[in-house]
């Protein structure tokens, strides 16, 4: 999580240098829609957010997994951990 919050102000200080650099107004069309005076970091912001979101999906994701991990206590599946060989070689 300490990742995600990093790449947040990293990406909203992108996103403000870029805000600040490019200060005029475009047009976007996407298939049958039409949005007029568009910001031109407008775009930026979206991909960005976008970015993070899958971002913190996976870091959620990943958290869920080791917990689960750790409450299962190492076992390997529903058989439990292999048992030890008495073969010594």
């Amino acid at each position: 999580m300490a990742f995600f919050l990093i790449a947040l102000i990293l990406a909203a200080l992108g996103v403000g240098a870029y805000a600040y650099y490019n200060t005029g107004v475009h047009d976007i069309a996407l298939r049958n829609y039409h949005f007029t005076g568009i910001p031109d970091w407008m775009p930026v912001a979206v991909v960005a957010g976008a970015i993070l979101f899958l971002f913190l999906l996976h870091a959620i994701y990943a958290s869920v997994r080791i917990r689960m991990l750790k409450r299962t206590g190492g076992r390997t599946g529903p058989v439990g951990p292999r048992p030890m060989s008495s073969i010594s070689r």
